[in-house]
């Protein structure tokens, strides 16, 4: 009660965050037609990580619930991998982001703690990439990894075995995976504030894209 501005400013509107899934079944009413002015928050993430990241995001999000025109959804990639893809090819300018990280091409970028506001309005998304990947999970990195001697006593065991070494970073990942979402509160800030590049897309992917095939 002493700071009144700040609660009065927006005070969290439930006890708990309300999320829902983003599916064939919500995409009309959540993204397509969804009111001028309204965004709709949406964490990415797969079966694996699901509880974690619901869990990580509802915390960093909560402050931000007494905001009326946001609405906070989920898309597990597992079941609507294709979407995603479909809209950061519409989103030129994002996919770009991606296009720069990984000049290969042969990788598919994981998606997993991605967050998109999407404005189902005006045709555009801010986009939240986690900071935090994991164990030198790229590989890109390996020779500054093995310079910073982040225990890594072994001297050539990155080649002589390969796979104790993707498992045990895969085990870390999956432990940190909470990580990722590490600095969406600053991110959501940014977005209240109008700071963060929007990236126009001509339309949403079509309602095919996220059903499922069966």
């Amino acid at each position: 009660k002493n700071t009144p501005q700040a609660t009065m400013d927006r005070p969290p509107k439930k006890n708990f965050v309300e999320v829902t899934e983003l599916t064939n079944i919500t995409y009309i009413s959540n993204l397509v037609k969804l009111r001028p002015g309204h965004i709709n928050i949406v964490l990415v993430l797969t079966d694996a990580s699901k509880n974690i990241l619901l869990s990580k995001f509802a915390k960093e999000v909560y402050s931000f619930t007494g905001t009326q025109t946001l609405h906070f959804s989920f898309l597990n990639l597992d079941k609507h991998g294709e979407w995603m893809s479909t809209l950061l090819e519409y989103a030129q300018d994002a996919a770009q982001i991606d296009a720069d990280e990984d000049d290969s091409g042969s990788r598919k970028t994981d998606y997993t703690g991605f967050v998109l506001a999407l404005n189902g309005h005006k045709k555009y998304l801010c986009l939240f990439k986690p900071v935090y990947t994991g164990e030198d999970l790229d590989g890109k990195s390996s020779e500054d990894e093995a310079g910073m001697s982040v225990g890594k006593p072994r001297p050539g065991s990155r080649d002589g075995h390969p796979q104790r070494k993707s498992s045990r970073s895969r085990s870390t990942s999956t432990l940190q995976i909470h990580h990722k979402l590490d600095r969406l509160g600053l991110w959501m800030e940014r977005l209240m504030e109008g700071t963060l590049p929007r990236y126009y897309v001509p339309a949403w992917p079509g309602l095919d894209k996220i059903t499922p095939s069966k």
